[in-house]
């Protein structure tokens, strides 16, 4: 969300409301109302449409719109300024599941010491609940999980339209998201996308032919673990592909495998497949049989 001027106009669209309504009511300059309901439009809060010489905005018909509107009426006196900034948002993101400061850190790419005072602050408003040194969100207030989920959806689906076309997702959390596609896309800092899972197995000496490119959009700098990770992603359920992720991590020998499965809320997946490289036998039905397993392995190693 852009800020608290853009909650007081939110509030302010129980119906069509013109601009210059809001100049009034708000006490604002015409430019900082217009910038603000322009900002509030690019994120799908709002629609404007014009009607003669006036510019009328009335809320979007967008699920993260109508979350926000519902939480409002539920919760009138919270600060949502404060719960909803930027750097929140992004926080509450990733606590589906119980996580650590330091996770949260990991995860959304913002420093410890943001997440540290936010924290805080959203258990103070009962949003976040806190076990020991673990966070989660609290699930009684689910028009503020189906806002702050359907929001971060919405953004990540606007933004991969505009990085690719034939982009389909796989995998989406907060601001970061996987997805694959048949195009080649250069990665800059700019756009913060980087090449992963099996589009990256050159990289360890592993071949594999396939059309379908890999990427994962994020402004933190990638590491082995989470391109095993991503490639799990992207079917977690199919025997062969977990036997791709299998194979680059016996190759690479990821560091913090464990740990980084945990971030991505795949703990127990993670888990199981370095206990099936470790025994060497078929623990679950998302994995072969070891020799059909090697099979795979002998057919990707780059000799």
């Amino acid at each position: 969300m852009p800020g608290s001027t853009a909650f007081a106009i939110f509030k302010e669209l129980k119906q069509p409301v013109s601009i210059s309504d809001l100049e009034v009511t708000l006490g604002l300059d015409h430019s900082t109302i217009s910038l603000v309901v322009s900002s509030l439009a690019e994120e799908g809060f709002v629609q404007k449409k014009r009607d003669g010489k006036k510019v009328f905005v009335k809320l979007a018909n967008t699920l993260h719109a109508r979350s926000l509107e519902e939480f409002l009426k539920e919760y009138p006196r919270l600060p949502v300024e404060e719960m909803f900034s930027y750097s929140s948002l992004e926080i509450l993101s990733s606590l589906t599941y119980s996580h650590t400061i330091t996770d949260i850190a990991a995860m959304t790419g913002l420093n410890r010491h943001t997440v540290s005072t936010a924290i805080p602050k959203l258990s103070r408003y009962g949003i976040v609940l806190k076990e020991k040194r673990w966070f989660v969100l609290n699930k009684r207030h689910r028009k503020a999980a189906d806002f702050i989920s359907s929001y971060w959806r919405y953004m990540a689906n606007k933004r991969l339209s505009d990085i690719a076309g034939d982009g389909i997702m796989l995998w989406q959390r907060g601001r970061e998201f996987l997805f694959k596609t048949q195009t080649d896309l250069e990665h800059t800092s700019e756009s913060h996308i980087q090449p992963t899972a099996t589009t990256v197995f050159s990289q360890y000496d592993l071949g594999i032919m396939t059309g379908t490119r890999y990427y994962f959009h994020t402004r933190r700098e990638l590491s082995v673990d989470d391109h095993i990770i991503h490639t799990i992603l992207i079917d977690p359920l199919n025997p062969i592909i977990n036997s791709y992720a299998a194979v680059l991590a016996m190759r690479s020998g990821g560091k913090d495998l464990l740990n980084t499965g945990r971030r991505y809320d795949m703990e127990e997946h993670t888990a199981s497949l370095l206990e099936y490289l470790r025994i060497q036998e078929k623990n679950s039905d998302r994995v072969l049989p070891w020799n059909d397993y090697m099979d795979i392995f002998n057919s990707l190693v780059v000799r």
